[in-house]
């Protein structure tokens, strides 16, 4: 299996928007959880912000942050994916480059800390994990010097608190890898290489840190929030195609894996609702870095003079 197929869910047209399920947290979908935090934190739209979006996909949530922008980036790696964003938002700046690729070219274009707000909505533990471990015909595989990894790792973090203005937020959400539904994906992955740090909660702990590490140093302050919720099915194929279309990948070893057959339908079973749909348990992290000056910044009125 190659990159490339590995990928396929993102490269055909309609298909990952097709499979893509509802996810609720507290009632609110993940879609208003954004709207919610740009309200509080930039009141009404005003089109004054500098934004980025990485791994924006089809734009689902720039729906969102596009009112906010006087000037809009978008990045993601699927030709498919940027080609739709661009017909969707066609003032915007769009970038067909993995994020990590992106973020480089932005800071060789002189873009560091230009961006009100930077953001990437369910996609940073991707452009993370490459850096530890890579497709090849032969499957997944570990890079060689996983120390090396990790340190260009936290880079690439640093990179996007870079970005950011004076002022600025980085925005983030992951997917929370302890959840039922990840957990049932992690065990499935597992059988076909091992992750890094024993587990695919690594990509969340190496941003975590290098923002505590940034924040450390002065650039600004963390809030980190997890949230649970749902990932609602409509039907129990939705909620299959879910986890083989999506989660899997259709990856050849998993689709003839019996026992992992099994064990996805009886995960269905157990979250399917009495009047139809499955209700399959989901958590988000929400990652907001405040790039203000710290600790100074946390100070009351009137005790910084």
């Amino acid at each position: 299996m190659t990159n490339s197929s590995f990928r396929a869910v993102y490269e055909t047209a309609g298909t990952y928007d097709k499979l893509l399920l509802q996810h609720f947290y507290g009632g609110t979908e993940d879609i208003d959880l954004v709207a919610d935090w740009l309200t509080e934190h930039h009141a009404a739209p005003r089109a004054a912000l500098n934004v980025v979006e990485f791994g924006c996909g089809t734009g689902r949530i720039t729906d969102a942050i596009a009112p906010y922008a006087r000037n809009l980036v978008l990045a993601d790696y699927s030709e498919t994916m940027v080609a739709a964003v661009a017909q969707k938002f066609p003032d915007a700046q769009t970038i067909c480059a993995d994020t990590s690729d992106a973020v480089t070219s932005l800071l060789a274009a002189d873009r560091a800390a230009t961006f009100d707000l930077v953001t990437a909505f369910w996609s940073l533990s991707y452009p993370i994990g490459e850096f530890f471990e890579e497709l090849s015909s032969a499957g997944v595989q570990p890079r060689g010097d996983q120390a090396v990894a990790e340190e260009h790792a936290r880079k690439f973090v640093l990179d996007l608190v870079g970005l950011t203005a004076p002022g600025g937020h980085l925005l983030a959400m992951l997917f929370d890898a302890e959840s039922p539904e990840q957990q049932l994906v992690t065990q499935a992955w597992e059988t076909v290489a091992p992750f890094p740090g024993g587990g695919r909660a690594y990509t969340r702990h190496i941003l975590i840190d290098a923002l505590h590490e940034a924040e450390n140093r002065g650039d600004g302050t963390l809030t980190h929030t997890r949230l649970g919720g749902v990932a609602w099915a409509p039907t129990r194929e939705s909620a299959r195609e879910w986890f083989f279309g999506v989660h899997f990948k259709h990856h050849p070893q998993l689709l003839d894996d019996l026992e992992l057959e099994r064990d996805v339908e009886e995960f269905i079973d157990r979250y399917e609702m009495p009047e139809g749909g499955v209700a399959l348990p989901s958590g988000v992290h929400l990652i907001d870095f405040h790039a203000v000056a710290h600790p100074r910044a946390s100070l009351p009125d009137g005790l910084a003079s």
